[in-house]
């Protein structure tokens, strides 16, 4: 019933090799140190000898430590941190939204930030910074009419952009600062979702199918979600999410997505 840890591994399994590549990369340091032996260094210099004392020199002291930060392809991640720094574009900048992010090709149309990369990668990214996925929401009309909402589950994530503007000033902010909510409160918590594993041979990661990264609207395949259960229809609930257009840079602005743990809350 629990099929989370078969998506974990799955998911890991797009970027593996490059995962492997990144942790291990300081471990061939000692194998480039110079090839002398320092055995035989007491013999051919005295012990008060300034090559000697390098050459006796323990070597781990040349082993840089293992870094936190981690690239797959174009996005960071930071274990120690619990954070994922993604590229993005600004897509959209009026009109209604049912994305916050999408994959490029799919949803500009009603998305604010498009990225390149699969939205799995994405994923795969988030559990390498120690995140723990959950469900996404769904919703459905129940035979007397009245509305069931499932909230999605998640660890908590805070979503950032980064981006230099006209000036070259760096700005960063919340993402939900760029959207207006009309006759609704605006999204501002999110979770991270995981979208869903289907067994199919193309696509089995549902969001690499659909594009979504982070989800407005509860279609129930957003690997990142807010919290709100927001129909996906129309005839259900009124759109009421919009691009809070004075807030947002220019479309074709470069970004940067940052998305990291939120911190706990004390009760």
């Amino acid at each position: 019933m629990n099929d989370r840890p078969l998506m974990r591994s799955r998911v890991l399994a797009i970027l593996s090799l490059v995962v492997i590549t990144s942790c291990h990369a300081p471990a061939t340091a000692p194998v480039t140190a110079p090839a002398t032996s320092p055995v035989t260094a007491p013999v051919t210099a005295p012990a008060t000898s300034p090559v000697t004392a390098s050459a006796t020199a323990p070597t781990t002291a040349r082993v840089p430590p293992a870094s936190s930060t981690v690239q797959l392809g174009a996005i960071s991640v930071d274990r120690t941190e619990g954070s994922v720094r993604v590229p993005g574009v600004v897509a959209l900048r009026e009109g209604w939204l049912e994305q916050a992010v999408c994959q490029q090709g799919t949803r500009d149309h009603e998305s604010l930030i498009t990225v390149s990369m699969p939205p799995s990668s994405i994923h795969a990214a988030l559990l390498l910074a120690g995140l723990e996925p959950g469900r996404p929401g769904h919703w459905r009309v129940r035979d007397d009419g009245s509305l069931e909402l499932v909230p999605p589950t998640g660890e908590a994530v805070l979503i950032e952009v980064e981006w230099v503007d006209v000036a070259g000033s760096t700005q960063r902010g919340p993402l939900s600062a760029w959207i207006r909510a009309e006759g609704a409160a605006a999204p501002t918590s999110f979770v991270f979702a995981g979208s869903v594993m289907r067994d199919r041979a193309v696509a089995p990661y549902v969001a690499d199918q659909s594009g979504s990264v982070v989800g407005l609207v509860t279609f129930g395949d957003e690997p990142i979600a807010s919290v709100a259960v927001v129909p996906d229809r129309a005839d259900v609930a009124e759109p009421s999410l919009k691009a809070w257009t004075e807030r947002i840079p220019r479309e074709g602005t470069a970004v940067t997505i940052v998305i990291r743990r939120a911190p706990s809350r004390v009760p």
